[in-house]
């Protein structure tokens, strides 16, 4: 008996042994975790799939991991995850997993975003223990995962309905935008083309409202500014740069809808300085790169109203269109208005965010800074 109980006694600290130098030894251990897609829409649905793989031989021992996913997310899906805690800066998802040699364990969430903007999928905590429960080691394994959420278009008709017969006025004036002999294709009525637009013969052969579709007859005609700068109503400032993201998106769908080229500039914190992008119209690669551009950007502003004007106005040609969009009217914003006109002589079509959402009065003292305010306060 003494001497089944000595070799009771030596196998548990073998195992011991064993175990400790497996839990603590985690270089063979790998960590992966990210969305199913690089960036999509707001609301859109999409997986996020986390890896743990063992590169050894050996079996690793039992792991628990606390993933920590960006605070945003929503998930509809967890059922491969036992415990779930929400925290101020992270929702963090709990799960065991035991992965054998040269094995991979993979796990998914089924999750949406309904925010604009870049989350990232962190790092991960891991808990490992040894065969008799007296020690835990831990240790964190890192990930560069993202995902970018582009700006919600604005269901708006009025506003749209107005940005559009603005253009369309212009360019009827102006031939800018389309080219009446030059029809290269039909496509249906929404209600926001003008009745020129309309084919009478393609619409009674299909039995609905048509309208043509023209080629472009000077690309890059319209220029959009997207000024984040700030124009007073600090409380009500910092939405408003939301609602300015969602303006731009939706004039760049309007555009490129009507495949008409255009450029645009924005101060928004995306490079260390004002960022510019080129898109022919059609919904191709240049448009993906801009709502790219919109989702991923910071709020904020790289530059002045009036450097980026500047910018927008440097050989601009006297006859293009200029769409501004900014936060509300202030003296910094109608002084950029005038000197886009100055300085193209061509037209300017403002957008404001305080008409989508309306704030509070200004209180006295005109546009101060952002920091002045918090100074003051």
């Amino acid at each position: 008996m003494l001497v089944l109980f000595v070799i009771v006694i030596l196998v548990a600290l073998a195992l011991q042994w064993y175990s400790v130098r497996n839990a603590s030894d985690h270089r063979a251990i790998h960590y992966e975790c990210g969305p199913s897609v690089r960036s999509c829409e707001p609301g859109k649905e999409f997986f996020v799939y986390s890896t743990v793989s063992n590169s050894n031989l050996r079996s690793s021992p039992v792991i628990r991991i606390d993933e920590h996913f960006p605070r945003e997310l929503e998930v509809l899906e967890s059922e491969q995850y036992s415990t779930k805690l929400l925290t101020k800066d992270h929702r963090i998802y709990r799960s065991t997993v035991l992965v054998r040699g040269k094995q991979k364990v993979r796990r998914y969430l089924r999750a949406s975003i309904a925010e604009r903007g870049e989350y990232r999928f962190s790092y991960a905590d891991f808990h490992t223990g040894d065969f008799l429960g007296f020690k835990e080691f831990d240790y964190r394994m890192n990930n560069e995962s993202s995902i970018v959420i582009y700006p919600a278009a604005i269901e708006n008709d009025s506003l749209l309905k107005a940005f559009c017969n603005s253009v369309d006025e212009i360019a009827h004036k102006k031939q800018l935008l389309e080219d009446p002999l030059s029809v290269c294709g039909y496509r249906d009525y929404t209600g926001r083309e003008p009745m020129r637009s309309i084919s009478w013969k393609q619409s009674a052969i299909r039995r609905t409202l048509i309208v043509k579709q023209f080629d472009p007859v000077w690309q890059e005609s319209v220029c959009i500014a997207l000024d984040m700068g700030y124009h007073g109503d600090y409380d009500m400032h910092y939405p408003r740069q939301e609602v300015c993201f969602s303006i731009a998106r939706t004039v760049c769908d309007s555009l490129e809808r009507r495949r008409v080229g255009y450029r645009l500039f924005t101060n928004a914190i995306i490079a260390d300085s004002i960022s510019s992008f080129t898109s022919p119209g059609g919904f191709g690669a240049a448009y993906s790169k801009i709502l790219f551009a919109l989702g991923s950007a910071k709020n904020g502003e790289v530059c002045t109203s009036e450097e980026l004007i500047s910018a927008v106005c440097s050989g601009a040609d006297r006859q293009k269109i200029i769409v501004y969009i900014a936060t509300r009217r202030g003296e910094t914003s109608l002084r950029a208005i005038a000197k886009a006109k100055q300085l193209t002589g061509g037209s300017v079509l403002p957008i404001f965010a305080e008409d989508l959402l309306p704030g509070t009065a200004e209180e006295p003292g005109g546009e101060q800074e952002p920091s002045e305010r918090r100074a003051s306060a």
